[in-house]
Parts: C-alpha cells; structure tokens; sequence
C-alpha cells in the first residue's frame, strides 16, 4: 500500500476530510454552530441563508458519519483524483453540495416539520458516481486496490434508499449529474 500511495496523493480528498473532521468536532462541541450551517427547506426563499447550500455537509452528524463519508471520500479519491484537474474536483465537490440541497429543499419545502439536512453524503454520491465513469472508462489501467474500490462502490448502490424523500432524489441527482459530467467533461484524453 505504500508504495502506491506515494504517486498517487489524496491531497483535496485528505483536506476534505479533515475539515469535515474539524466542523464535526467543533459542532459537537459547540451545538449552537451547528445550527448556523443546517440547511433547512425553509431557506428557499431567504436569500441571506443561501450559504447553507454550501455549510450543510459540514455538519457531519457525529463521528460515525464521519467516519463512513470519509471512507467513500478516500476510496473514491484514489481513482479521481490523480485522473481529474484540482479545479474540477473543487468544483465536483461544491456542486454535489448545492445540487444535492436544492433538490432536498425544493421537494422538502412546505413540509411543516421543516427538517434540516446535513450531511456530506451529497458529496460522497459526487465522488462515487465521478469514480464509476472513470473507473469504467479505464478499467483496464487500474491496479487491483481501485478494481476493489470500484466493486465496494457497485455494492454501495443498495444504501443509496433514504426515507426522506428530499433527500433521496437528492442523492439521485448528485449521482445522475455527476455522473454525466464526468462522462461529458473527462474522457481518456484527460486521464493523467
């Protein structure tokens, strides 16, 4: 393992984790700044809270779900990242999340118990679903540990159902959209 992770570093995966590490240990400490990132279906329409598009994965829900966002992150990561440019990766990331929250608070929105979402989940469906295109497309080139990768992520499809509906077509969403960008937008004419 060591020596196929010195040419292939996770540096925006790793720092993702970290922050996501940080604001979860932060919102535990601090319950109040939680409340600051959440992103409710109420906010559709309040312009000045439109920030939580982007703050809501940053609340991670305790370290267990931390914890599981952060394996798909990494593991995905070792297929994307070393294939695709920082810049798009970045903007993968940010769009999973506004994606995945505008969608959660269209459908949510009316609802009278107005639940909040937060969850890095958006993202993690964003890197999962970038990691099967360009793992499929260069299945050939990849080693034995991204072939693993990649049958874990076929198998994640089964916990893709959530009982908020929002946030199940959420998910669809992030995956469908990712997913055609990336088959649009990186082909083997990009893989490093």
């Amino acid at each position: 393992m060591t020596t196929y992770q010195k040419p292939n570093r996770l540096m925006i995966s790793l720092i993702l984790v970290t922050l996501l590490f940080v604001s979860t240990i932060l919102t535990l400490i601090f319950p109040r700044l939680g409340e600051i990132l959440l992103l409710y279906p109420s906010n559709l329409y309040e312009p000045l809270n439109w920030y939580r598009l982007l703050t809501y994965p940053l609340f991670g829900g305790g370290l267990l779900s931390w914890f599981y966002n952060s394996m798909a992150i990494v593991l995905t990561g070792y297929i994307i990242e070393n294939k695709i440019k920082r810049q798009k990766l970045i903007g993968l990331i940010i769009l999973s999340s506004i994606i995945g929250g505008l969608v959660f608070v269209i459908i949510n929105y009316g609802d009278t118990q107005n639940s909040p979402i937060a969850s890095p989940t958006m993202i993690s469906w964003g890197y999962w679903s970038a990691a099967i295109v360009i793992g499929l497309r260069n299945w050939r080139i990849l080693n034995l540990f991204e072939k693993i990768v990649m049958i874990l992520c076929f198998l994640s499809v089964l916990i893709i159902w959530h009982d908020n509906l929002g946030f199940f077509i959420g998910q669809l969403s992030v995956i469908l959209t990712i997913a055609l960008l990336t088959i649009l937008k990186f082909g083997r004419r990009e893989v490093a």
